[in-house]
């Protein structure tokens, strides 16, 4: 086991009463965040009080999504008021916008700047889920909709890693879809199904496999299957509910970086986060000899989010206490410190979307 150490911590100057959604990397050596008080928020890696607010109102009704876009300077938030946005930082404010069709509230978002494509995931409406693509050049209209691959709340969204065609969407329906969007035909664009269980996150850990985390903390890899292909693929490996495996008591996402995956795995009665490698040789395994654990993390409240950031050497963590927390390698015989959260008054918590 190796133990990281707190070394920086800020609330990104947020109302006491905000909690901090999720963080993504930015411009090279800066950081986004997206928070409960609607606001979109970018900060230094190596000072964290040192930033800037984007917007103090991204979304009506609330922010619910965020990934970087093409650029230095390129943000995609997607909210509650079924829009969608890419904002330019250095201008502050959006410079694309696109809607939703009945303004269905927008649960995820994902992009291809390479194809100039926007995609995102709508909570359930009539009866309705849809997975909704505009070009970026005319935000206006639809490209291409998908609107019955799922009949429940749409909660990822990813594009394969080399394969600017192939996107992933999970569900809360328990569905893990994989759709060719050269195909406009719904039934005919869909090339793989997997059944899981309420999706928390589901992604490529590879070019040619896939993740899926239900919300009751079942995890499982799957092989990436391709219909035109007659090699016979491997079974897929369930690891079941990790809460037991992995002592924790909430699994917040999978963290991908230069060396390899990690389950972050949260505790809050210990007040710790670990991140367990996953490994595969040759079969896939949790690696629990070889964890990094985060002492403290975010007191008793839950990690909402971790980014690993190679040219730092650094873990960024945000969590509920309404803080963003910077993690290193404790060095050898120096003692671990936890971090201090300064302890904030909590009003109720918003119902805008319950990941746990």
């Amino acid at each position: 086991m190796h133990n990281l150490q707190a070394v920086a911590s800020s609330s990104l100057s947020l109302p006491a009463d905000s909690y901090i959604y999720g963080i993504t990397a930015a411009a090279p050596g800066t950081f986004a965040a997206i928070s409960s008080d609607d606001s979109l928020r970018v900060f230094d890696a190596a000072d964290l009080n040192r930033g800037a607010v984007v917007s103090s109102h991204t979304h009506d009704g609330g922010v619910t999504s965020l990934r970087s876009y093409a650029g230095e300077s390129q943000l995609l938030t997607g909210g509650r008021d079924g829009k969608v946005r890419i904002w330019d930082v250095r201008a502050g404010g959006p410079v694309v916008e696109m809607e939703t069709a009945r303004h269905s509230p927008v649960l995820s978002v994902a992009c291809n700047p390479e194809t100039n494509t926007v995609v995102a995931g709508t909570e359930l409406v009539s009866s309705q889920a849809v997975v909704a693509f505009w070009d970026i050049r005319s935000p206006k209209e639809f490209s291409l909709q998908y609107v019955e691959s799922h009949n429940d709340d749409i909660t990822e969204l990813q594009y394969h890693p080399t394969r600017s065609n192939i996107l992933l969407s999970g569900s809360t329906d328990g569905l893990v879809n994989i759709y060719n969007t050269t195909i406009t035909d719904e039934d005919e664009a869909l090339v793989q199904v997997i059944n899981h269980g309420s999706v928390h996150h589901a992604g490529f850990l590879s070019e040619r496999e896939i993740f899926a985390l239900s919300h009751d903390e079942l995890f499982s890899v799957h092989p990436a299957t391709d219909p035109d292909d007659a090699v016979q693929v491997p079974d897929p490996v369930h690891f079941g509910d990790v809460r037991e495996k992995l002592a924790c008591e909430y699994v917040a996402q999978l963290c991908i970086g230069g060396q390899g995956a990690f389950i972050a795995a949260g505790n809050k009665m210990d007040n710790r986060l670990d991140l367990v490698p996953l490994v595969s040789g040759p079969e896939w395994k949790l690696d629990q000899e070889n964890l990094w654990r985060l002492p403290g993390a975010h007191g008793e409240e839950v990690v909402r989010s971790v980014c690993l950031d190679e040219q730092s050497q650094s873990v960024f963590t945000c969590g509920e206490d309404g803080f963003v927390r910077a993690w290193k390698l404790a060095e050898e015989g120096a003692p671990v410190q936890a971090g201090s959260a300064r302890a904030r008054p909590k009003k109720e918590k918003k119902d805008r979307f319950k990941p746990y």
